[in-house]
């Protein structure tokens, strides 16, 4: 009788422990399941890959013809709207706290994507604003399985690198690979995304990167 208290004690605080073990590795397999293998920021020659599937490689574009074309693409119906701020001027002081320059809204349920941007900004900084929210959705950040986690530090990374991405719902994207994990890099990959989508549009076939001649389909 004098031991079996202490047999009581010990089948307890082991039963505690495995607890704790459990609960670690199944931690540890939803950190594994929420990222894959890492991958470098898309390159100009890998952008115009993504413009040969949607057969703007070699051609001159407008963002809105990145749209139509992406929608094709993607199954889903994209909506631009440029908002004067005498319509909506809550909109410009919402964007301007939040520090961006546009909104992308999006719902899987409706198959619906909508950018919003202010009808205030200069022309140039209105179509880039308008190409990285489409590089957002071409990138596929929308089915970003949230996870709770920081969204990474906003530093310098070398040129070259590989960055862990995130597992994604159910949907379909343009870009080969799953999007980044840390958001700052997302938002740097969507930056680029518009800068090559500005130039590849202006220069057309004059690109050197353009697939004019070539289809990945």
């Amino acid at each position: 009788m004098k031991t079996s208290a202490p047999k009581r004690g010990f089948v307890n605080t082991l039963w505690e422990e495995m607890g704790i073990l459990w609960q670690h590795v199944r931690d540890m397999g939803g950190a594994r399941s929420r990222t894959h293998e890492a991958r470098p920021l898309l390159t100009a020659a890998g952008f115009q890959e993504e413009l040969a599937i949607l057969g703007l490689s070699g051609r001159k574009f407008v963002p809105k013809d990145y749209a139509d074309a992406l929608a094709d693409y993607l199954d889903i119906s994209i909506n631009i709207h440029v908002i004067p701020d005498t319509w909506h001027p809550e909109l410009s002081r919402r964007l301007a706290i939040s520090g961006r320059l546009g909104e992308l809204r999006y719902s899987e349920q409706l198959t619906l994507a909508a950018i919003l941007v202010p009808g205030s900004l200069p022309p140039l900084v209105s179509t880039l604003t308008i190409l990285h929210e489409l590089g957002h959705l071409a990138a596929g950040d929308v089915l970003v399985e949230p996870s709770g986690e920081a969204g990474g530090s906003d530093h310098q990374h070398a040129e070259g690198a590989s960055f862990a991405t995130s597992s994604i719902r159910k949907g379909k994207k343009l870009a080969r690979g799953f999007p980044f994990a840390e958001e700052v890099l997302r938002e740097r990959e969507a930056n680029l995304r518009a800068s090559y989508a500005l130039f590849a549009g202006c220069l057309g076939d004059d690109s050197p990167y353009a697939y004019a001649m070539y289809s990945v389909l």
